[in-house]
């Protein structure tokens, strides 16, 4: 149950606490753009773009069901930016999905989900396995065979060698072949790195090395879970990036020697931010402070996408049985050039 409590916004609810009147900072930069808005759902979150840049993958829920997560997939070749949902789930059931990646050719999304059964409700058993989901027929191929309540994910990472990596909240880093079959451990992750699980992850262009974040399984972050972890996929050693006083997520390579994550400090309730680390110096910059989250670099490095509300807020359906967990309501998926936010780092460094 506490996993699917830490895993179902993809990674993106890690103890949040709301932010104030006082916390709330202005909107995206200038010349940001917002890529979902018009879709008046509940939020959209954690976008994805395909390796051919015709697709947007994000993530969602709907106004009637905010506590689940679901698959929204955008042309970004049309005009008018036309969506559709995939994974449907079954009459009167609830269906959960992690973060997404892509295919190489663009074909295929690789999901952490509890596709087609679902649940009755939060209460219910769930079995999440590794699923590859065809983007244009909706097909779900299950790649892994999981006994019920397997604690996995909740992100994945496809390798253009074939296999998909995906973390378990026991002990390690695992690869499944996206054809199916036995899987296997790249990398152990002992508990006394943190002291919970295995969060989100990212890997490098070259495929080389790995970056991930922890939960801590106590009620409170500890300062072994401020920081990015770097694992080595050949060797399966292990390298810890401190990011002082700021809980990381949802990691992405910048290049071989940065990564930028989305955040929040660990020892108050100001809100989330983007930042980037580098591996050489340590040093930790602000990007854009405020509820920002999930950063996707595409377009060979020019075009920033990200997840912005402006502000912290549940939304409870009228008539719910059960209090909306998800405080990303009115968060939206926008876009800008990445030169514009790496021209106005905002606020000293950390790590110095």
């Amino acid at each position: 149950m506490k996993y699917r409590f830490i895993a179902i916004f993809a990674g993106a609810a890690f103890a949040l606490q709301l932010a104030s009147a006082s916390d709330e900072r202005s909107g995206p930069p200038a010349t940001a753009q917002m890529v979902t808005g018009g879709l008046h759902l509940y939020d959209e979150v954690l976008p994805v773009r395909s390796p051919d840049g015709r697709w947007l993958a994000f993530e969602y829920s709907e106004m009637s069901d905010p506590n689940f997560p679901r698959i929204g997939i955008m042309d970004l070749t049309a005009a008018s930016h036309p969506w559709r949902p995939l994974l449907r789930p079954k009459h009167g059931r609830h269906l959960f999905v992690g973060d997404l990646s892509w295919s190489p050719d663009s074909q295929w999304l690789a999901v952490l989900t509890d596709y087609p059964e679902g649940i009755e409700s939060l209460l219910s058993d769930t079995q999440n396995q590794v699923v590859k989901v065809d983007i244009h027929s909706g097909e779900a191929i299950k790649l892994t065979s999981f006994p019920p309540n397997t604690i996995v994910g909740p992100t994945t990472a496809w390798l253009r060698s074939g296999l998909i990596v995906f973390p378990a909240m026991d002990d390690g880093i695992y690869a499944v072949s996206a054809n199916g079959g036995t899987m296997r451990k790249l990398i152990s992750v002992p508990k006394n790195k943190c002291g919970g699980g295995t969060n989100t992850l990212a890997v490098t262009p070259d495929e080389l090395s790995i970056a991930f974040t922890m939960d801590s399984s106590s009620d409170g972050q500890i300062e072994e879970c401020n920081a990015l972890w770097i694992g080595d996929l050949r060797t399966g050693t292990l390298r810890r990036l401190p990011t002082p006083d700021l809980h990381p997520l949802s990691p992405f390579w910048l290049d071989g020697n940065t990564i930028l994550f989305s955040g929040e400090y660990a020892k108050d309730d100001r809100p989330l931010g983007l930042y980037s680390v580098s591996l050489e110096s340590g040093k930790v910059a602000t990007l854009l402070e405020g509820t920002y989250l999930s950063p996707f670099v595409c377009d060979s490095g020019k075009t920033l996408y990200f997840s912005w509300g402006p502000k912290l807020a549940h939304k409870t359906p009228p008539g719910e049985d059960w209090s909306t967990s998800n405080p990303f309501y009115g968060f939206h998926i926008w876009k800008v050039p990445l030169h514009d936010v790496l021209g106005r780092v905002a606020g000293p460094s950390r790590g110095e």
